[in-house]
């Protein structure tokens, strides 16, 4: 057994990288954009050598973990990995250009978030993986919750392009529909998850660096003030358990869905605030009255997930004191 994880020095992609080390399973981690800081975190996660190299076959690999630059919509790129890998046997896919990046250069997202999603089937396709996994989002649903009423979303529900407001929701319904065509016509194993707002310590590119914020500025001493009124409703999972979902998804032998719900904590930013302020009674939150609510799904039913794997997601204020605890941390500050 051996992964590629696509976007692996991310903010979820690492996570994912340093769960599978945990497991002793080999990866290979793939990224156009490596951070050296995630790069030396994951070699002390679970390497004694490590190989960072772009597409010209570099001597000396370690087995547990080797990194290599790679453009996702080059083809060549992308094949090349598994010519110098062959033991390759799973995929977990998170190298995609996110909303806000998508909006202001559509050329890119469409070159990343379509063709090269597409790489990744047709190499799921020739080297007959055993799962490939990608991650979807709650975007999927679109950028309102009205449409479905007081409920949570399930799998069934869905919102076409026409009623999509961003590139970065449209690319996700056109992923799916290709995802499942090559399922379909060719008998592959791919599933896909559909995370709402993943939270945690360390994330850097992101359209909603607020779901950082919210609890990184506090754990430093420092005022925040998110975006949305303190009445908007959404839909939070730790990253952690993002990534472990997204790990024990990949290890199942059989894979009974093509798409799951992440599931996750539906609050409003005002208790998201209260949470905060039960590890942090002084934390300076505020809300921008001025500005709209989130263009995001409020709930979403994550039961289907939790039967496949047997997992389900911590507390959401557990979740928050680990995301101040490692904010504290980076900063030589005592644990909450």
């Amino acid at each position: 057994m051996k992964f590629l994880v696509t976007g692996g020095t991310g903010f979820i992609g690492a996570r994912v990288v340093k769960n599978l080390l945990e497991r002793h399973i080999p990866v290979v981690v793939a990224d156009w954009n490596a951070d050296p800081e995630v790069i030396a975190q994951l070699v002390r996660a679970g390497a004694d050598d490590r190989d960072f190299s772009d597409n010209s076959g570099a001597q000396g690999p370690s087995p547990t973990l080797e990194f290599v630059m790679t453009d996702i919509s080059d083809f060549h790129q992308v094949t090349s990995i598994f010519q110098k890998h062959p033991d390759i046997t799973h995929v977990i896919h998170l190298a995609y250009v996110m909303g806000a990046a998508c909006e202001e250069n559509p050329h890119l997202g469409v070159r990343v978030n379509v063709l090269g999603m597409t790489n990744l089937f047709e190499a799921a396709l020739w080297r007959k993986l055993e799962h490939l996994i990608f991650t979807s989002s709650e975007t999927y649903y679109g950028s309102s919750h009205k449409r479905f009423g007081d409920r949570p979303v399930t799998e069934e529900d869905y919102c076409g392009p026409s009623d999509q407001f961003f590139y970065y929701g449209a690319m996700k319904v056109l992923n799916e529909f290709m995802a499942e065509k090559y399922v379909k016509k060719h008998g592959l194993s791919i599933a896909c998850t559909r995370p709402p707002i993943v939270f945690g310590f360390g994330r850097k590119r992101s359209s909603i660096q607020w779901a950082e914020d919210f609890a990184t500025s506090p754990a430093l001493g420092k005022k925040v003030v998110l975006p949305f009124p303190p009445e908007t409703r959404d839909c939070w999972i730790y990253v952690d358990d993002c990534a472990e979902q997204l790990v024990r998804l990949a290890l199942k032998p059989r894979i009974s869905h093509f798409a799951y719900n992440n599931g996750g904590h539906s609050v409003t930013a005002k208790e998201l605030a209260a949470l905060v302020r039960q590890w942090l009674p002084s934390a300076e939150i505020e809300f921008d009255n001025t500005k709209p609510p989130t263009p995001l799904i409020d709930s979403m039913d994550g039961t289907r997930l939790e039967r496949e794997i047997d997992f389900k997601p911590r507390p959401l204020i557990e979740g928050i004191r680990a995301h101040i605890n490692a904010a504290r941390a980076s900063a030589g500050l005592e644990a909450v």
